[in-house]
């Protein structure tokens, strides 16, 4: 695997250490960049980092996989790097600041070890050192990797142990192993890296053991005995791949019943990025590096597939031996066709695993996708470089060299230089101001989650439960317990909305009948992101905002501290000791358990309370009539359930709901007069009554209520 490396060390090192160097200097620029900006100060860019910090701030502290304290959660995607920070955490013991400190410091760690990497990869596959160099020289010059690099996260890391776990693979493809033990430890730190590595070591595993030995053998007899030999040589590294990566979804089939992390199955929505695929498949690469790279980038990988089908038709034309051909004795170096394909299967599944993606957070869940892409695009460098070589041969031996000779073969010469030159200058020129960017999120995460984390810590008693959509910072600063409105460490939050469109009340009524049972003493969300919740009248009381301006990686420019009003729930837990109950059960799993009455200023004001006992398939408009002794309608009010908030097709069995009219009239009733009320449903749509269940005869379809004289 290092077999070059060794041979030429010093030369090695020359080609490894400027690449190296070159992040290392490029990610100091930008912390010194971010510290001028924020009074000295280094920070987090996303919340997210501060999620990582708190798992591992407790594995440290012997709480095992928790967030609140006590509780455990498979809230982790990235268990290797909670792991390492944890493992940190426990050596160095950091302050409560100093920690995220750390895991910057670790990621950017992680992004040298992805240069040097990607370097050595280059070298490995192409025999040509420069390639390397030059993959090496982008990875390190492009903007948003060093974002990458200082974002505290796991990107970084599991980028090393993708190149890491494809480099081994290629080697044990070319000295006769398959999924050897090496390859099978790097493919499961990459799973545990991220889920997405799952991927990885199933596409590995599928080529070393079954696409291989179908490609090389002749006859099918052969295949079937090379299949057999194959599977039986793929133990150690199958059972090093198990031993490692099959711990964390045990890990999490046992504290959530399901085998992924919460994060995965929260923000994993299958499919939704199909209709835009063509233009987000391009998105970042185009933003990153221009047309020039995608093109360049596409001869590599046509090559280097090429390359790898010659490579193995070779093999097929061969008489030797088939463990002899599969060792490579022929000379022949197989390469296999997934090293030039991840970074598109790569991309292609984490499009299809949700919707934005390509862009959300910075593009971080496409990033580890790009120094694949600058290998392929200094691949196809190194294709015209031989192209041009070998015409520039052909012209020396067909003509005379004349001085217009000598220019064009200078010319055919060096336009691979000027390629290499223009790659690293559009990778450097386009990704200049993400230095800018690192600074700019640090300060805002400072200005709304640190220093929300600092609020909280002083307006809420220490075992207090808050409600949150962004549960990082604020709940590590603040130590509290937290509902995570996202799901991202309270699994209950994923059930509860599980088929529901963000933005919309069928998202935000069971986010509000969880809180009714937890009674979160804070509620803090971007108000946007619930836009039926945070707009109901009289629901939350605001009582400290914090904002940031201009361009964001957060989730809003707004994140408001709100006091719950719970008297003011559209869903009660109990009826209040002043209704009047009574029992009438109408079709669709909908009842009437109670009622109250009260004269206001323009009419009666009559407060239904009903309760579902399942969830109504249409939505139905609430009548109360008010009518004398003999049935005539004095006067009325018709609308949906709490004026059109709370439609009954939203309604789930459990639900108690109060639902006030006020029934107008001119002049209050006078007293003595004996009235009526007469409550039923009818489809909002237009139809006939809901019949009732069970009714008397007189009253099918509605209930009649005495009221007493008054």
């Amino acid at each position: 695997m290092f077999a070059d490396l060794r041979i030429h060390p010093l030369k090695a090192l020359l080609i490894l250490l400027i690449p190296a160097l070159t992040a290392a200097v490029y990610l100091l620029y930008t912390v010194q960049l971010t510290r001028n900006e924020n009074d000295g100060q280094i920070g987090a860019v996303l919340d997210d980092t501060w999620i990582h910090v708190r798992f591992a701030a407790n594995i440290a502290a012997g709480e095992g996989l928790s967030y609140n304290e006590g509780v455990l959660t498979s809230g982790a995607t990235s268990p290797l790097w909670v792991l390492i920070l944890a493992a940190a955490f426990k050596i160095t013991t950091p302050a409560l600041m100093q920690q995220v400190d750390t895991a910057i410091f670790l990621s950017a760690v992680g992004q040298i070890a992805a240069v040097l990497a990607i370097t050595g990869f280059g070298w490995f596959i192409t025999r040509r050192a420069w390639v390397g160099w030059l993959a090496g020289m982008m990875t390190a010059l492009t903007g948003r990797m060093v974002w990458m690099g200082l974002s505290g996260m796991e990107i970084t890391t599991f980028t090393t142990l993708c190149i890491l776990a494809l480099w081994s693979h290629v080697d044990d493809l070319r000295n006769g192993r398959v999924f050897g033990w090496r390859t099978g430890i790097l493919g499961a730190l990459a799973t545990l890296g991220r889920p997405e590595g799952y991927l990885l070591a199933l596409l590995i595993g599928l080529e070393a053991v079954f696409f291989m030995p179908r490609i090389i053998s002749q006859p099918p007899s052969a295949f079937s005995a090379s299949l057999r030999f194959k599977i039986l040589s793929a133990w150690r590294g199958a059972l090093a791949y198990i031993l490692l990566a099959g711990t964390y979804p045990l890990v999490c089939l046992l504290i959530s019943g399901y085998p992924l992390p919460n994060t995965f199955r929260v923000k994993s929505q299958l499919g939704r990025e199909w209709p835009d695929l063509p233009y987000s498949f391009f998105w970042q690469p185009r933003v990153d590096f221009g047309w020039l790279l995608i093109l360049l980038a596409g001869v590599g990988l046509g090559w280097m597939i090429w390359r790898a089908w010659q490579s193995e038709q070779r093999l097929t034309k061969d008489s030797s031996p088939l463990t002899m051909a599969w060792r490579g004795d022929l000379g022949v170096r197989i390469t296999g066709f997934i090293y030039p394909l991840w970074p598109i299967l790569f991309v292609l599944a984490v499009l299809l695993l949700g919707a934005d993606r390509y862009v959300v957070n910075n593009s971080r869940y496409v990033a580890p996708a790009i120094p694949f892409q600058v290998l392929a695009a200094a691949v196809g460098v190194m294709v015209i470089a031989n192209s041009f070589q070998r015409s520039a041969v052909s012209d020396q031996q067909s003509i005379k060299i004349s001085s217009v000779s000598s220019v064009s073969l200078w010319f055919k010469n060096f336009i691979p230089v000027f390629l290499s030159a223009a790659l690293l200058f559009f990778a450097f020129f386009t990704g200049r101001g993400q230095p800018g960017n690192v600074a700019n999120d640090v300060r805002q995460l400072r200005t709304m989650h640190v220093a929300a984390g600092e609020w909280v810590t002083q307006n809420t008693a220490p075992d207090a439960l808050i409600a949150l959509n962004d549960v990082g910072a604020i709940i590590e600063i603040s130590d509290r317990r937290v509902l995570d409105l996202e799901g991202l460490v309270s699994a209950e939050v994923i059930d509860a909305v599980r088929g529901t469109s963000k933005y919309s009340c069928a998202r935000d009524l069971p986010l509000m009948r969880l809180m009714l049972q937890q009674r979160p003493a804070l509620i803090g969300v971007f108000p946007w992101w619930y836009p039926c919740m945070t707009g109901w009248p009289d629901l939350l009381q605001p009582y400290h905002v914090f904002t940031i301006t201009g361009p964001t990686v957060i989730g809003g420019g707004e994140m408001v501290m709100y006091w719950p009003q719970w008297e003011n729930w559209p869903i009660q837990a109990e009826m209040s000791p002043q209704v009047t109950p009574i029992d009438a059960e109408f079709e669709q799993g909908i009842w009437l358990v109670g009622y109250e009455t009260a004269q206001v200023e323009g009419g009666l004001q009559v407060t239904l309370w009903w309760q579902a006992q399942t969830q109504p398939d249409m939505d139905y408009t609430v009548f109360v009539h008010l009518t004398d002794s003999s049935g005539e309608i004095i006067s009325q009010h018709d609308s949906p359930p709490q004026d059109g908030r709370f439609l009954t097709s939203l309604w789930h069995a459990g639900d108690i709901i109060p639902d006030a009219h006020l029934i107008p009239l001119t002049s209050p009733l006078p007293p003595g007069v004996s009235v009526n009320l007469r409550v039923g449903l009818y489809p909002s749509a237009g139809g006939a009554n809901l019949p009732r269940v069970a009714s008397p005869i007189d009253q099918p379809d509605h209930v009649t209520i005495p009221l007493q004289e008054r």
